[in-house]
């Protein structure tokens, strides 16, 4: 009797269950930890085409609009240069990691895997113990304040290229009567006084880059601590519920060569 019953329950599994066995599941996460349950048909370099959950139509997304995408095995087919970024910025950091299941797990040292088919990370507990981790299991990473340090970089880079744009495009505008622009006269001005090489006294426009590099390099710091930029979200733990703040990283360097590369491609489809 036991034999039978566990043979027809079989067979109900199979008739009634083996779609939803048997088909894989794509999760398409966007930077806001929105994540939209798909089946992906392709991805090309610029696109990823898939057809939603539940839906008869096909729909598309730019992958720069994409934080990763992974499937039901917890492999990762795409993720963004964000993603990366945000993965780098937590090496050999201290703070905590919270799991999906909910376990909050403080760790002295973090390190992650160059392979990111299925991504995992290893961390060192206060304790001193050593394990690994899958990262599509972590809800988020909190890390320590050291990582303030981009901040301090960001305000630097930032406050400095700007000065020099400015001094740049005011020279151009103040040019001789010989229509030479001054551009070495304006740059001088920002140097600081140094006997040792000829400079007896600070330059005009030196006091207010004294002042504005300081000012940048504290507002972004402020910023980021605001934004709680040492906290970073990957697994959502409802499919409805966000990320705790957005997960892409602004970088003017990588917007331009983004924009350039699109633009070489484009070159290329012309001629």
């Amino acid at each position: 009797m036991n034999q039978i019953t566990c043979i027809f329950i079989f067979v109900l599994s199979v008739l009634f269950g083996s779609e939803d066995v048997s088909r894989v599941h794509h999760m398409v996460v966007l930077y806001d930890g929105k994540t939209i349950v798909c089946d992906v048909d392709s991805i090309s370099e610029y696109d990823v085409y898939f057809t939603p959950m539940g839906a008869l139509t096909k729909d598309s997304l730019q992958l720069k609009d994409v934080y990763y995408i992974y499937n039901d095995f917890d492999r990762l087919y795409h993720y963004s240069w964000s993603f990366g970024e945000n993965v780098n910025k937590m090496k050999g950091r201290t703070g905590h990691v919270y799991t999906v299941m909910g376990d909050t797990i403080p760790f002295s040292n973090i390190e992650f895997n160059n392979e990111m088919i299925r991504p995992d990370m290893f961390i060192t507990t206060d304790a001193g113990d050593s394990k690994f981790i899958s990262l599509l299991n972590i809800e988020k990473i909190v890390t320590d304040k050291s990582i303030m340090h981009y901040s301090i970089e960001r305000g630097f880079f930032y406050s400095f290229c700007a000065f020099l744009l400015g001094a740049f495009i005011d020279s151009q505008i103040k040019k001789d009567d010989s229509g030479e622009s001054q551009l070495w006269n304006q740059f001088n001005d920002l140097l600081p006084k140094a006997s040792i090489v000829g400079l007896t006294e600070n330059g005009p426009t030196f006091q207010s880059m004294s002042y504005l590099i300081p000012t940048s390099v504290s507002s972004s710091m402020v910023y980021d601590l605001w934004t709680k930029k040492n906290e970073f979200y990957f697994t959502p733990v409802y499919e409805e519920r966000k990320f705790g703040r957005n997960m892409y990283v602004f970088s003017i360097k990588h917007i331009m060569f983004t924009y350039t590369k699109s633009l070489i491609r484009k070159w290329k489809k012309q001629n």
